[in-house]
């Protein structure tokens, strides 16, 4: 598992873990609550921090970056355009 993914589960994971045979491209953890608001911004300013990325508005708001696939897709495109 490369650092993109790693440090998405970790956080996702600090308090529940998520089920075994889920598909990670799909499964929404904010819907499941496995992220709340809060938890949702201190999510965003560590990985805009760790991976020297901001996030706009549109991507914040998108069902991709509440999936553990669609947010390391987004990351990994982001770090690719720098």
């Amino acid at each position: 598992m490369d650092e993109i993914r790693t440090k998405i589960l970790e956080f996702v994971e600090r308090e529940y873990k998520l089920p075994d045979g889920i598909d990670l491209d799909t499964y929404d953890f904010v819907e499941n609550g496995y992220v709340d608001s809060m938890g949702l911004v201190q999510f965003v300013a560590i990985l805009e921090d760790d991976f020297d990325i901001e996030f706009t508005k549109d991507e914040l708001l998108s069902d991709e970056f509440k999936t553990v696939g669609g947010l390391e897709k987004i990351i990994r495109e982001k770090i690719q355009n720098k």
